[in-house]
């Protein structure tokens, strides 16, 4: 049986010298596709994320940087189109929520035992 499954999207686009396209490369290696769990705007061939490639391409053409394309993506999409996000108070629950659930369940062990 055949998979089915879409075949890959080429990006024709010229950039106007190689550090444009490291650049652009290394932007959308960046962020996440929103469509797709877990693939980033390379990997992905979703219709969003051909959208958000071409989107990089014009932005690194008009001289924008990363910052700003980035913060761009950030601010249509959200944060979850970034691979490493800003800590912000949200974040850092995320990060500092199993730190603190694991320190608490060894005072709870060690005060069981402690009782014995």
């Amino acid at each position: 049986m055949r998979a089915l499954t879409n075949p890959p999207v080429v990006d024709t686009w010229q950039f106007a010298n190689p550090q444009q396209q490291e650049q652009a490369l290394n932007i959308a290696s960046q962020l996440r596709c929103p469509q797709c769990q877990n693939q980033n705007l390379l990997e992905s061939n979703a219709p969003v994320a051909v959208s958000m490639r071409h989107q990089v391409y014009t932005m690194v053409e008009e001289g924008k940087s990363e910052v700003e394309i980035i913060g761009w993506m950030t601010e249509r999409y959200g944060d979850f189109v970034r691979y490493n996000p800003p800590l912000t108070g949200q974040t850092l629950v995320l990060w500092a929520l199993p730190v603190v659930l694991l320190l608490l369940m060894a005072l709870i062990l060690w005060r069981v035992r402690a009782k014995r």
